[in-house]
C-alpha cells in the first residue's frame, strides 16, 4: 500500500507541480510573498514610514504571525546592536495597537514583559536590540527603519 502512495505522488508531480517563490528588487530581502528593506540610517517613526513610502510605496513592517517574526529576528540579529521600527501604533487608544498600513487591530503581538501597555506618551512600537522582543517607545525616537512591500510571485512548473 505504501508504494501506491509514492507512485500516485510521483504520477502528479510528473503531470506537472508549481513551485511559488517571491521575486523583490535588488537591495530587498524576499520572504513569503513580502519584500523587505532594512535601512540602518536612524529616523522618527513618522520620518521612517516617509522613507518606506518613497521606496517601493512600501510601508514600515507589519508582522503577521510568529514565523515571520522569526524569519526579522533572524536578519536583524545580523545587523547588531539595533532598534528597529515597526509600523505599529497605540495613539487612539492606549493598550490596543493597531497597525499602520491597514489600521487594523494587531492580532499577533511580541511584547517583553511589561511592554504594549499603557504608557501614556509610548505611542510607537519598535524591536529592540537583544532579542528584538516588541517595546513601546516615544515616536520621536530615533531608529532604524525596516519596510515592507508585496512582492512578485513566481511560479515554476516542475515535470
Amino acid at each position: 500500500m505504501w508504494n501506491n502512495r509514492v507512485f500516485i505522488a510521483v504520477f502528479v508531480c510528473l503531470s506537472g507541480c508549481a513551485s511559488f517563490y517571491t521575486t523583490c528588487k535588488d537591495g530587498w530581502l524576499p520572504f513569503r510573498g513580502s519584500c523587505y528593506l532594512f535601512h540602518v540610517e536612524a529616523m522618527t517613526f513618522t520620518s521612517a514610514e516617509q522613507y518606506c513610502r518613497q521606496h517601493e510605496n512600501s510601508h514600515l513592517v507589519h508582522i503577521d504571525d510568529a514565523i515571520e517574526n522569526s524569519f526579522l529576528k533572524d536578519r536583524m540579529g545580523l545587523f547588531k546592536d539595533r532598534y528597529w521600527w515597526i509600523g505599529l501604533r497605540d495613539e487612539d487608544i492606549e493598550g490596543v495597537w493597531k497597525w499602520l498600513d491597514d489600521d487594523e487591530i494587531a492580532t499577533f503581538t511580541d511584547f517583553k514583559p511589561g511592554d504594549g501597555g499603557p504608557h501614556s506618551t509610548e505611542d510607537c512600537a519598535a524591536a529592540e536590540i537583544s532579542d528584538y522582543r516588541w517595546v513601546d517607545i516615544e515616536c520621536s525616537a530615533t531608529l532604524h527603519v525596516l519596510c515592507e512591500t508585496r512582492g512578485h510571485e513566481e511560479s515554476s512548473v516542475i515535470g
